[in-house]
């Protein structure tokens, strides 16, 4: 009965943890889309550089697939009602038809695979190291980088779609996204580094993470 007890306690104190970071992912995200020598820096027209990409990671990494897609959900339905949660302060319905719109709806190919892996393997690979790196860092970055990837393919078709461009530019649109490539590496990795502790903190004090 005391075991009992002290599992339901333990799960209610991991659900709170995990609910408070959502809640801040979601609080900092117009923050991290409105960074100003960032976001002036737009090596594709329209589309600036924001830290977005290493929140929406981070969803994935500590919250898991279920914590992650709910509250990249809030953020998107906060975007759909106005709120100017995008870069440049951007919100409302039109920020889901304009070219960029690709490029935010990908996102959930981040929040998917990196939730896999937090719900999946993460707790395994944190105490366990090679060569002083515990693994959890070149595997989170790996998987997070799996779905940058994912978000470059999601966001080139849509550029083509809404600018009418013919099926032969495509691989062109694709190519043009590594230029984000070096700093979506910083930010994923940043993402599989910082998970880490936030991650590790309840299961270091004997809480198991709840899976999604």
């Amino acid at each position: 009965m005391w075991k009992k007890s002290e599992e339901k306690s333990e799960k209610k104190t991991v659900a709170v943890y995990q609910l408070t970071l959502g809640a801040l992912y979601v609080a900092f995200f117009a923050l991290a889309g409105n960074v100003p020598f960032l976001s002036a820096i737009q090596i594709i027209p329209g589309v600036p550089i924001t830290l977005q990409v290493f929140l929406v990671a981070m969803m994935g990494l500590t919250l898991g697939v279920r914590g992650g897609l709910t509250s990249l959900g809030a953020v998107l339905v906060l975007t759909f009602c106005g709120l100017p949660m995008m870069a440049g302060g951007k919100g409302g319905p039109a920020v889901f038809a304009g070219p960029t719109a690709g490029y935010i709806l990908g996102w959930v190919f981040i929040v998917v695979l990196t939730g896999l892996y937090s719900s999946g393997m993460m707790k395994r690979l944190i105490m366990k190291k090679w060569k002083g790196v515990p693994l959890h860092v070149p595997i989170a970055f790996l998987v997070g980088m799996a779905g940058v990837l994912l978000d470059y393919v999601c966001g080139s078709l849509m550029l083509a779609a809404v600018g009418g461009k013919a099926l032969s530019e495509i691989p062109a649109l694709l190519w043009s996204n590594l230029a984000f490539l070096p700093g979506d590496m910083v930010k994923i990795g940043l993402a599989a580094v910082l998970s880490l502790s936030l991650f590790a903190a309840p299961a270091l004090r004997g809480i198991r993470p709840v899976r999604s």
